[in-house]
């Protein structure tokens, strides 16, 4: 898609839509963990970065989105007190519930915490677009490695990942109880090299 423009930054009337993309890709594994689609959404409306949120725009309609989490940057910016002030006792349950889907950040790398497509745009060519900016940026900032996780169950997105240079480095288990709530049995570790060592 030639009419694709990649960019990070958005404005305070796109966060919704930015908001809407997210939750529509990842609400299997937001509703558990904020309890419902209003929270889900007011959550990363509210504590997007909107400087390092990476987006893809076709005709000025914002149509994917990346969060990329690097050295101090981290494209959700939701500290404890913010976390107790949204939450307030239910905190507990977001923790509890959220622990298997934490994603650690190792030095010089980038974590693409997130990678989503909207609706309409899928099967476009928007996601590989978006992959391969990233990889591009990687690079620009001459970080050493991308590292992602893909649920088990999403083949096509594995597959995607595997064209551009990824590889599978381990697979994590979820343990029940989280398996059943959730609905998938673990994810992948997925990375890709950037710099040569």
């Amino acid at each position: 898609m030639e009419d694709l423009n990649i960019s990070f930054g958005i404005s305070s009337e796109e966060r919704e839509k930015v908001s809407i993309i997210l939750y529509e890709a990842f609400s299997k594994k937001l509703n558990p963990v904020f309890g419902s689609k209003e929270k889900s959404l007011k959550v990363f409306s509210k504590y997007l970065d909107a400087s390092h949120i990476l987006v893809v725009r076709k005709e000025s309609e914002i149509v994917g989105v990346a969060g990329l989490k690097y050295d101090n940057i981290n494209w959700l910016k939701l500290n404890l007190f913010d976390a107790i002030r949204e939450f307030g006792l239910s905190l507990f349950r977001v923790a509890v519930v959220g622990l298997p889907l934490v994603a650690t950040r190792l030095k010089g790398d980038l974590l693409l915490d997130v990678l989503a497509v909207s609706k309409e745009a899928r099967g476009q060519g928007v996601g590989t677009k978006l992959l391969a900016h990233t990889i591009a940026f990687a690079k620009k900032e001459r970080l050493k490695r991308i590292r992602l996780y893909v649920i088990d169950k999403n083949e096509r997105a594995k597959q995607l990942y595997e064209r551009m240079g990824f590889y599978t480095v381990k697979h994590h288990k979820i343990p029940r109880p989280w398996s059943k709530i959730f609905g998938f049995d673990g994810y992948f570790e997925m990375t890709c090299p950037v710099l040569l060592p």
